[in-house]
């Protein structure tokens, strides 16, 4: 949730503000969907339950940034003051989608953390009720919890769109916004993976790209769509516009969380620290730190799945030292002023509401330049 609201230019209490309220009512949404979940289950299979249960504790704490984005973008618009029982479904229905992402992408990047605590990939011994495994069926059979919970998270998002109070029309709109952002992502999450793969060094375009494609989708365009069509906007707003704010915003998003996840207060991240490093993901650090003095080195210790704590702070120093982390940083500053000017450009058309969806979307961009974790 966003916790420290800006001042609104406008004076009658930030749009942020205003989300923030809304966002209580988003989390209340998701506690008692997944509460219901256990209940519904625990008539089913107590093995699906306790699944459910594992889903529901890793899911506590998340920053609902996407749906404070639906609620923004529709407040900024239309300069209401409430806001209607349908947009906080469509809000809700992002966070269940984002929930639906970050469970299959455990699987992808086999994390057991999640937000600071064990996920289902880390639950085994829970799942299996004290029963004895080894580590390869116990790895196997948290990969299947992750992707059944995560296909029922995806089915929960669609529905939530299903069942709202929308003219076909509008409801059409939002289902083919949520069907580009699901197959850009998924194209950028696969790119993510490919990449890592790869016997070649992928240039810095191709990983810029796929950071874009697996981040700015869902995580900007996508709320930012939702709002401004249930707000009446979508065809008014340069729709040009918008997508260079996303695609800017969305990569910026990305490139900080490639710092974070090397440079960060890893208690913050709530996951292992130097997954990615771990992992060997192919980011934007790493493209950079390729052909560096540094370079022999730093590739032994990456895509090491036993890779300590030691050696993940070597790669860390010498990541640092290649001069990969201020070229990341430079590329990151210069996102930020893309989407600055985008945002600019959409207030420059006169109209009200453009007016006051820019000035929101450049707070939106002031908070991410604060983002710690």
């Amino acid at each position: 949730m966003i916790r420290e609201p800006l001042a609104s230019p406008r004076g009658q209490g930030s749009d942020f503000e205003l989300a923030a309220k809304q966002l209580l009512e988003v989390r209340r949404r998701i506690e008692e969907f997944l509460d219901g979940r256990v209940q519904a289950a625990s008539v089913i299979d107590e093995g699906l339950a306790t699944l459910w249960r594992i889903t529901a504790r890793s899911a506590e704490g998340g920053k609902l940034f996407r749906p404070a984005l639906v609620v923004q973008s529709y407040l900024a618009y239309t300069g209401a003051e409430e806001v209607p029982d349908a947009v906080i479904e469509l809000a809700t229905a992002t966070e269940l989608l984002h929930l639906a992402f970050l469970t299959h992408d455990d699987v992808i990047d086999n994390d057991t953390m999640r937000r600071g605590v064990r996920n289902l990939l880390g639950s085994v011994e829970e799942i299996v009720g004290g029963s004895e495994f080894d580590d390869e069926r116990g790895n196997r059979l948290g990969q299947a919890a992750a992707i059944l919970v995560g296909d029922l998270l995806l089915s929960e998002a669609h529905l939530r769109v299903a069942r709202i109070d929308l003219p076909h029309a509008v409801r059409l709109r939002v289902l083919d916004a949520i069907e580009r952002a699901l197959s850009v992502s998924v194209a950028g999450e696969f790119s993510d993976v490919s990449l890592s793969v790869r016997a070649d060094h992928p240039a810095l375009a191709e990983v810029l790209s796929m950071s874009s494609n697996k981040t700015s989708a869902y995580t900007v365009l996508l709320p930012l769509e939702l709002g401004l069509i249930a707000a009446g906007g979508e065809d008014l707003v340069d729709a040009r516009l918008i997508a260079q704010f996303s695609d800017a915003a969305g990569l910026a998003f990305q490139l900080q969380d490639d710092l974070f996840g090397v440079f960060g207060d890893q208690h913050k991240l709530g996951k292992a620290p130097y997954s990615d490093i771990r992992e060997g993901k192919f980011t934007a650090l790493i493209a950079l730190a390729c052909g560096t003095p540094v370079w022999n080195e730093l590739e032994s210790l990456l895509g090491d799945p036993q890779l300590s704590e030691i050696d993940g702070a070597k790669a860390r120093d010498l990541i640092d030292a290649s001069g990969s982390r201020a070229a990341v940083e430079q590329e990151l500053a210069a996102q930020f002023a893309r989407a600055s000017a985008a945002a600019r450009a959409v207030g420059a058309s006169g109209r009200e509401g453009d007016r006051n969806l820019a000035e929101m979307m450049e707070r939106l961009l002031m908070l991410l330049e604060r983002r710690t974790s």
